[in-house]
């Protein structure tokens, strides 16, 4: 985390399959006021073009992924699969309605090509449709990660709390890489962002800027070299494209690169705090958040080895590579680390512009540091329905969290699942009453649901039932305490109390790694069966209405916990 690669020039990094092409962009209509277009103004087509789309206008680029080889693909087919393709497509359209800043799928479309096999690039044997050919789990073995118990030999002189934190962290490590090559339908998806600006694009642009003055014997202009114009100009194209009122329009007249670069970092630096304390919040882990999976307008993409958390471990994540660094609650450390990187890429334009780069540096470290902190904090708070109230509340609120957390770990309590229950103990012993706080024992019966609902994985000793049931009190109380202040505000109508905006902190459904798998395999098909879309419809429009209850087969269906074997099994609780 926060290295720069050098092996590739595939924006900054080595890691990029790069799959995806840029294929256009569309130009919203955004005419600022309609009703002062004159309808005479479409003879001209150029005032017509200014009235219509103005510099401010949306702008969206459309990018094929999976559509065929590019140079820099490193010798792969430059193909996707059906089964990554459903995945991505499904999750992008899920985020979005999460309310998490994402790339959106528009389209997913089955390859029905010429009759061929494709091996890394290589035509094989003539079949129907596309086929590539991807490392994957076999369904004979389906490479069950090893597990151990408390009564493991090695965990004799450990207590009892201690055997079970080694056992979930042995659980989040025994991750095994894929046993078999299987044959696997192609598929191509049109994904659409404002644009596809990552950070690992300035990163690609600095550094031949830092390789410029590094071989440089003699002093050069550096503004005079290609390196450092292709640099300043790739600024004024993201300034642009995605910060145009706060970055672009006040200062490209001026060519003022210092306060456009300032500007830019101002805005990514707070939308990709925003975006990381969301996946937080709705349960998500990315897998692979480098530089090159990092846009600087703090959009989700790339969904590869990502996965909504079934099992809460700090450091969960689907992807087999070692990858605490980008673990669930790592993911902030991630984010501030490649706003990190954007940072010193842009630090040359700062420096030539006359700014002392070690004050900046360290000024806006600092702020990012707090700003990302506090993002994640507030979060965690408004998981609890306690985000808006007195500031010594605030504080009480973040040590309930730091009290809850190590339970939920050792317990392996389910993301969703405690959350939402939680919600509904909000929701059904009301907080706005000033009469004394409910029976504790009424409150976690709600909260431990039943079969389906309970959200721990483990059975509750008798010290975690305790604790739990402390915790609860002192949340309930905090929770009353919000919902005065809420009503004593100046115009509470205008939010939602408490127990409502827990209701919109906390999804009901999230896409589990489990539904994709019967989603996508249904969608495959086998040698007796077509392949059956249907599934895919039905998660889509679940993915719709997360915060909803939704129809009572949805809730039977979807409402519960991660089958067992889907904790263990290859390619559902983890993946390459």
């Amino acid at each position: 985390m926060g290295k720069q690669y050098v092996q590739d020039a595939y924006s900054g990094d080595g890691y990029g399959d790069g799959r995806a092409i840029s294929v256009g962009e569309v130009l919203v209509p955004n005419p600022s006021d309609e009703t002062t277009i004159d309808p005479d103004s479409y003879r001209d087509a150029v005032e017509t073009s200014k009235q219509y789309y103005p510099d401010h206008a949306c702008r969206y680029e459309l990018q094929l992924k999976g559509s065929g080889a590019t140079p820099f693909c490193r010798g792969g087919d430059g193909r996707t699969v059906l089964r990554s393709s459903i995945r991505e497509f499904l999750a992008s359209e899920a985020m979005h309605f999460l309310g998490v800043g994402t790339t959106r799928a528009l389209c997913l479309i089955a390859s029905e090509g010429e009759k061929k096999k494709v091996f890394f690039g290589l035509k094989k044997k003539k079949m129907e449709g596309d086929f590539s050919i991807r490392p994957w789990y076999s369904d004979k073995k389906k490479a069950m990660a090893r597990t151990i118990n408390e009564d493991d030999p090695r965990l004799a002189g450990y207590s009892s709390n201690d055997k079970r934190e080694i056992i979930n962290q042995y659980a989040i490590r025994a991750k095994a890489e894929p046993d078999s090559v299987i044959e696997e339908k192609c598929a191509m998806t049109t994904r659409v962002c404002q644009s596809f600006i990552r950070v690992g694009h300035f990163d690609l642009f600095a550094r031949r800027v830092e390789m410029i003055q590094a071989n440089s014997e003699a002093e050069i202009n550096l503004r005079e070299t290609n390196e450092y114009k292709e640099l300043e100009l790739f600024l004024w194209h993201a300034c642009y494209r995605e910060f145009h009122d706060e970055a672009y329009a006040p200062y490209y007249e001026q060519k003022n690169t210092k306060a456009a670069a300032l500007a830019l970092l101002e805005c990514s630096m707070s939308k990709i705090a925003e975006m990381v304390a969301g996946w937080i919040r709705v349960g998500f882990v990315q897998g692979n958040f480098n530089a090159d999976n990092c846009l600087i307008s703090g959009n989700t993409m790339d969904y590869g080895p990502f996965g909504f958390l079934d099992v809460y471990h700090p450091l969960a994540s689907k992807w087999t590579a070692p990858s605490d660094h980008f673990g669930f609650m790592n993911q902030t450390k991630a984010g501030f680390a490649n706003f990190t990187t954007l940072l010193e890429s842009l630090l040359p334009i700062i420096e030539t512009s006359g700014g002392n780069v070690d004050v900046i540096r360290k000024d806006i470290l600092t702020k990012a540091e707090v700003l990302f902190s506090e993002s994640l904090s507030k979060a965690l708070r408004s998981k609890m329905g306690l985000e808006l109230g007195p500031q010594d509340v605030l504080e009480e609120a973040d040590n309930l969290w730091k009290e809850i957390e190590p339970l939920l770990r050792l317990a392996r309590a389910d993301w969703t699942l405690f959350w939402r229950q939680l919600t509904y103990v909000a929701l059904n012993f009301s907080s706005s009453s000033d009469s004394a706080t409910p029976s504790v024992s009424k409150m976690m019966k709600m909260l431990l649901g039943n079969e389906d609902t309970n959200p721990f994985y483990d059975t509750l000793s008798a010290e975690q039932e305790a604790t739990l049931k402390s915790w609860l009190e002192k949340w309930f109380k905090l929770l009353k305490t919000c919902h005065k202040y809420y009503l004593s505000q100046p115009t509470p109508r205008t939010m939602a109390p408490p127990c409502e905006r827990m209701q919109l902190a906390n999804p009901k459904y999230t896409l589990r790694e489990w539904m994709l798998v019967e989603t996508y395999s249904k969608a495959n098909g086998d040698k007796y069966t077509q392949g059956d879309y249907s599934l895919i419809h039905e998660l889509h429009e679940l993915s719709k209405h997360p915060y909803s209850e939704g129809t009572p087969g949805q809730h039977k269906k979807y409402y519960r916990r991660a089958p067992d074997e889907s904790l263990r099994t290859g390619g559902t609780a983890f993946m390459s």
